[in-house]
C-alpha cells in the first residue's frame, strides 16, 4: 500500500502543487495539510481519498503560491521594519523560523489598499479551490497506479507462498496414516523394553493406539486449511479491495496450523507443519500490505 503521486498546475496567477504519499496501515488513516485559507476544502479532499482508498496511512500536502502584489501597492519601509524586527527576535531568542514572504504580505500596513489587492487577486481566488481539487485528483491517480503495480507484484509473491502451503498440506495428508502406524510400533517397542517378560494384550494395545489417533487427529484442521488456502487464491485473482478479507483468512490459517502443531506429537508431521506455519506467517505480513 505504499505509493506516491504528485501534480502541479498554474492558472490565472495561481500555482498549485499537491503531493500524496501512502504507507502501510491496517486501516485508512488520512492526514491532509492545506493552506489555511483553503482549509474549507478538507472535507471534499477527504471524501475524494476515501472513495478511492480503503487502507493505508495517507498524507496529502497542498501548496498554493499567491501572486505578488504590484510594487505600487507595497510599503517597503513598513515591510523593512517588520523584517528587521523579525531578524532581531530570531537572533535574540535563537529561533529557527524566518519571516516568509507570504506572512510578511499579510502583516498590517505592508500592502496599501487591500481592496485594490483583492481586485488584482480576485480571479485567482475563484480559480484556486478548483485547481487544488484537480491537482488532488491527478496526484491520486498517480498514487493509485503506483499502488496497483506494487499490489500486483505482492499478489504474485503471495501466490507462490500459497503453492508452498498447498504442497505442505499434501505432504501432511500423506503422513497422517503413517503416523498412527509409527506410534503403534514405537509403543510396542517401548513396552518390550520396559516389560520384556510380559505379553502385551493386542486388544489393549489397539485401544491405546486408537486413543492416540483420536487425540492427534488433524484431519479437520487440514480440511479447513485447504479451504482457507482456496479462498485466498480466489481473492488474489479477484478485483476490488481484498486486504481485510485476506487478513482475516490468514488469522484463521494461523490458528489452524497452531492447533495442528499442538495436537501432533509425530516429528515427521511436525516438520512440514512448521514449514507451513512459516509460509502462513509470511502471508499474513503480506496481507496487511494489500488493499
Amino acid at each position: 500500500m505504499t505509493g506516491y503521486g504528485t501534480s502541479c498546475a498554474q492558472r490565472e496567477q495561481r500555482a498549485v502543487s499537491v503531493e500524496i504519499r501512502s504507507t502501510n496501515h491496517r486501516f485508512l488513516d488520512l492526514s491532509i495539510r492545506l493552506p489555511r485559507e483553503y482549509s474549507f476544502l478538507e472535507p471534499e479532499v477527504a471524501q475524494l481519498l476515501r472513495a478511492a482508498l480503503h487502507r493505508g496511512r495517507v498524507e496529502l500536502h497542498a501548496a498554493v503560491q499567491a501572486p505578488v502584489p504590484p510594487e505600487s501597492l507595497l510599503d517597503l519601509e513598513v515591510a523593512g521594519s517588520y523584517a528587521e524586527a523579525a531578524a532581531r527576535l530570531r537572533e535574540r531568542f535563537r529561533l529557527d523560523d524566518a519571516l516568509d514572504l507570504r506572512t510578511l504580505l499579510l502583516l498590517p500596513g505592508v500592502v496599501r489598499g487591500r481592496d485594490a489587492l483583492r481586485a488584482v487577486d480576485g480571479p485567482a481566488d475563484a480559480v484556486a479551490p478548483r485547481l487544488v481539487l484537480e491537482c488532488a485528483q491527478a496526484a491520486l491517480r498517480g498514487l493509485i497506479a503506483m499502488r496497483e503495480r506494487e499490489g500486483s507484484a505482492l499478489a504474485q509473491a503471495m501466490g507462490h507462498s500459497l503453492e508452498r502451503v498447498r504442497a505442505a498440506l499434501a505432504e501432511l495428508r500423506a503422513l497422517v496414516p503413517l503416523g498412527v502406524e509409527r506410534h503403534r510400533r514405537k509403543l510396542t517397542e517401548r513396552l518390550d523394553q520396559l516389560l520384556p517378560d510380559l505379553a502385551v494384550d493386542p486388544q489393549r494395545l489397539a485401544q491405546e493406539v486408537a486413543l492416540m489417533a483420536e487425540r492427534s487427529d488433524i484431519g479437520e484442521e487440514l480440511d479447513r486449511l485447504a479451504s482457507h488456502a482456496s479462498q485466498c487464491g480466489r481473492l488474489l485473482e479477484s478485483e476490488g479491495p481484498i486486504g481485510k478479507e485476506l487478513d482475516f483468512l490468514m488469522q484463521e490459517m494461523q490458528r489452524e496450523i497452531n492447533t495442528t502443531l499442538a495436537k501432533s506429537a509425530d516429528l515427521e508431521i511436525t516438520r512440514p507443519a512448521l514449514a507451513m506455519k512459516v509460509e502462513i506467517e509470511r502471508l499474513r505480513e503480506q496481507a496487511q500490505n494489500i488493499e
